[in-house]
């Protein structure tokens, strides 16, 4: 062990003088270039610069010459003065140095302050430092010749110690240090004959799969928050949403109710009055007129009824979409141009939905009228999809509405000028349409949402600008048919 010490401080002691000789041989440069560069800066403080620049330029080559300095000049104004001993190009090399080696250009560079006759100039000089550093190299030299014998002996001498002690020893602080810095997956093995180094290595493996159990727990928490983070946000804006629409569906049950108790009397009188005026009469033409525009305010609050959620006329039944969906096309065909191309994939082996036929309808309805209006022009096509899915849990968490299991889903798909995404966000609202204003009563897609909502359902939409536009709306399957489906899939696939 002595001898394992001795060749453990040989490297420390080497070091430590070489270092104090290189110190003081580097602090009597500097003193030396700082002295010599005072005494030619004092001698120049005697000179008028601005009548006489021969006796600056002698003072500087003098320096030059003196064996010191291999840069000279001094700066007045926007004066340069150089030794003419130095080429011109060397001129610009200067570069100020506060501690000896800077720079990498072997050469220590300082100025200083000169006092001329109105101004203050400065002196610049430039020491070799290439002298100094070879001295630095003959005494490591010295010091290495000094120590190699007794390292050496050191060095045989300490070998078996080496292969028993200092080995394994490096190895375990490198085992450690990997540990240290998170690599835990290794395990850590040593062979060596000393009882102390074997304790610390199963100290240092015990450690080590503490680690890797803690390192476990703590990727999986970490995991999990934040999953949980990613569904908290969005529960908050699915609550945001929610809110904003339910209070708008309120508000706007509100004054649809207010609009019917205002269009009811104006129906009931405007027929009294139809039945009080004779056939001929030239008013009975603009009652029927007024008796049309307030049946079409009364389908536009019922529509705003529906919105609302407020309907209460609704007739749930277990029914097969397939047939509805179809009937529901075959109107639509009759409604929509012949230039128009609506496609129809209707899968006929579905499960059974609780649903209301009526409002299914209307749904599809309106999501093609959207989608007409929303081509940019009176060709391209429309395509109505039905079949069923399977939601799995990573989806059922980013849309609450929906939970992992089978559904049915209705998806209409255009080929129109599509939205942005500002746009995407607020579609569900009432009264907002991209459409021209007259075109569109921006209740279509505020109608839709509200049959999905009382469907226990959800509605997808996608959008791009030029790309066109895909609802989707999922409808839970039945219990009875999800019963009878549930060998066939799994929900979290």
């Amino acid at each position: 062990m002595l001898l394992l010490i001795h060749a453990a401080l040989m490297p420390v002691l080497f070091f430590t003088v070489a270092t104090a000789v290189e110190r003081n041989l580097t602090n009597a440069f500097l003193d030396d270039a700082r002295h010599y560069a005072r005494v030619i800066a004092d001698g120049l403080e005697t000179m008028y610069f601005e009548t006489r620049r021969e006796p600056v330029m002698e003072r500087l080559d003098s320096a030059i010459l003196g064996g010191r300095s291999v840069y000279a000049v001094v700066v007045y104004r926007d004066t340069v003065v150089a030794s003419s001993l130095m080429d011109s190009n060397e001129i610009d090399r200067f570069q100020e140095d506060f501690e000896f080696g800077e720079h990498g250009d072997d050469i220590y560079y300082l100025s200083l302050p000169v006092g001329f006759e109105s101004r203050t100039g400065i002196l610049r000089l430039g020491f070799d430092e290439i002298p100094t550093t070879e001295h630095f190299e003959i005494v490591r030299s010295t010091i290495v010749y000094s120590l190699v014998a007794y390292m050496l002996l050191v060095l045989l001498a300490s070998g078996y110690l080496s292969s028993t002690v200092v080995r394994p020893l490096k190895w375990l602080q490198h085992a450690s240090r990997a540990v240290s810095s998170g690599e835990v997956d290794k395990e850590l093995r040593t062979k060596s004959s000393l009882i102390e180094i074997q304790d610390l290595t199963a100290d240092l493996e015990k450690m080590r799969s503490n680690l890797v159990g803690i390192n476990a727990q703590l990727q999986r928490e970490i995991a999990d928050r934040e999953l949980a983070e990613s569904e908290r946000r969005n529960l908050e804006r699915y609550l945001r949403h929610a809110q904003r629409l339910d209070s708008l569906g309120t508000l706007a049950g509100g004054v649809a109710h207010e609009f019917n108790n205002v269009l009811q009397p104006l129906l009931l009188y405007t027929d009294l009055a139809l039945e009080d005026l004779p056939d001929g009469s030239p008013a009975v033409q603009k009652l029927n007129r007024v008796l049309e525009l307030a049946n079409r305010a009364t389908g536009l609050s019922q529509q705003i009824l529906t919105f609302g959620r407020q309907e209460k006329d609704a007739e749930f039944e277990l029914l097969n979409l397939t047939p509805v969906v179809e009937e529901a096309l075959t109107m639509i065909r009759a409604l929509l141009p012949a230039t128009i191309d609506l496609r129809a994939d209707i899968r006929q082996d579905i499960g059974n939905v609780r649903c209301d036929s009526a409002q299914i309808k209307q749904l599809l309805v309106n999501l093609c009228n959207n989608s007409f209006r929303a081509l940019s022009s009176t060709q391209g096509h429309i395509l109505v999809s039905l079949k069923e899915v399977i939601v799995p849990r990573k989806m059922a968490n980013e849309h609450p509405n929906l939970r992992a299991g089978e559904y049915v889903v209705l998806q209409v798909v255009d080929t129109g000028v599509g939205m942005d995404k500002k746009s995407v966000e607020r579609a569900f609202e009432p009264f907002f349409t991209t459409q021209a204003i007259g075109q569109g009563t921006g209740l279509g897609l505020s109608v839709v949402h509200g049959i999905v909502v009382s469907h226990d359902g959800e509605i997808i939409l996608e959008s791009e600008p030029g790309k066109g536009t895909q609802v989707r709306i999922y409808l839970p399957l039945a219990d009875e048919d999800i019963q009878e489906h549930n060998g066939k899939r799994d929900p979290d696939d």
